[in-house]
């Protein structure tokens, strides 16, 4: 099972969705830290220098822990 992301990690996560590429300059609060751990755990994939976009994995993370939580999709 996954593990469970963090605050920032579960905010770069929502703001990304299925279709956006975003950077960490892009997200307030979420640096290049966060990224790279969503990298390693394959929640994320780079669409372009600096740039990243969802991955099916970090999708499903996010949507999962979106459940789990009670918290709503705004």
């Amino acid at each position: 099972m996954a593990q469970r992301p963090s605050n920032r990690e579960m905010k770069a996560l929502y703001h990304l969705g299925e279709d956006k590429v975003l950077g960490p300059g892009d997200i307030k609060d979420v640096g290049e830290k966060v990224f790279a751990r969503m990298l390693v755990k394959k929640w994320i994939e780079e669409a372009e220098p600096g740039k990243y976009r969802t991955t099916e994995r970090g999708r499903i993370v996010h949507d999962e822990e979106v459940y789990f939580t009670g918290r709503w999709k705004r």
